[in-house]
């Protein structure tokens, strides 16, 4: 059993040395196909950087491996503000890069991908205004993509970096945050302007339909007046011949009728009447004298 030890002694010290190798630890480096190596000596490269994935060595305690990343980074450019036509708009827009030569990024950026950022937005700002100030209003709104050529001509005077340009894209179109304010209140009064409109509309058709209610309230009232004193006086005819008629047959008892009528008409418990007493309202009463002979006759009834 003894002559097992040592191989998987070895093999536990191998296995180690690359675990450790993963967080640049040892002799052994291991290279991620995400990302490039670069060996320092002494602080300053001094052999040809690492890309291929795999498994490298290096002198351990002098020689330093500096890891960039070779993905693709995304870069949310700051807004430019530019006048397109008549309008002064906002262009906010994106940009894809990658590191293609990590010698050439290390020595133009020390201080890796932030500052590397700074100088390819500056790159950006003066290609994207020239790119955006020759298209049109209508072409911006479209959200159209920046001429083709764009990501090359970034990309030439980035070559001598190490930097790459991919894509430049615009991602949004708006107006400054200062005029914002501004059109905002314009709409707002457009918006008063058309509800001040629909309100006049409204009270003038308020005041058509009332006007053409109270007209045809007016002639309903005027019809019906009319058909009621004609029905009125249809009745009043009707009921003149009724009279007319009991007259001729019956005189004596019309004169009763309407004797009757005028009694109901005048007398009730508070009635008081000085009548003589051959007076022809008294003619249907039976009336009671009291003191008679003095030369003056009271009576008093009811029907």
């Amino acid at each position: 059993m003894r002559w097992l030890f040592l191989p998987l002694l070895l093999l536990g010290a191998a296995a180690g040395t690359i675990w450790a190798g993963q967080f640049g630890i040892g002799p052994a480096v291991v290279v991620n196909q995400w990302e490039y190596k670069i060996p320092l000596l002494l602080g300053a490269p001094w052999r040809e950087s690492l890309s291929e994935p795999g498994l490298t060595w290096r002198l351990p305690l002098v020689e330093e491996m500096l890891t960039i990343d070779k993905r693709l980074q995304f870069l949310d450019a700051e807004p430019v503000e530019m006048q397109i036509e008549s309008e002064r708009l906002a262009i906010d827009y994106y940009a894809i890069w990658r590191v293609n030569d990590p010698l050439l990024f290390r020595r133009s950026f020390p201080r890796g991908a932030s500052s590397a950022e700074g100088v390819i937005q500056r790159q950006l700002k003066s290609v994207v205004g020239a790119a955006v100030g020759r298209m049109t209003l209508e072409e911006l709104l479209a959200r159209a993509e920046l001429v083709g050529a764009l990501g090359k001509e970034i990309s030439a005077n980035l070559a001598s970096k190490g930097v790459e340009i991919i894509d430049v894209r615009i991602n949004r179109t708006e107006l400054p945050m200062e005029a914002k304010t501004a059109a905002y209140d314009q709409m707002r009064e457009q918006r008063r302007a058309i509800s001040r409109e629909h309100r006049a509309k409204g009270e003038r058709a308020a005041r058509e339909i009332r006007a053409r209610a109270d007209r045809e309230a007016r002639t309903v009232l005027a019809e019906a007046r009319s058909l009621a004193e004609v029905t009125r006086g249809q009745g009043d005819a009707e009921a003149a011949g009724i009279y007319a008629r009991a007259y001729t047959e019956d005189r004596e008892f019309y004169a009763f009728l309407r004797s009757l009528e005028a009694y109901r008409g005048t007398l009730n418990q508070n009635t008081t009447l000085v009548l003589s007493p051959d007076h022809d309202f008294l003619r249907y009463l039976s009336l009671d004298f009291e003191g008679a002979g003095s030369g003056k006759g009271g009576a008093s009834g009811s029907p």
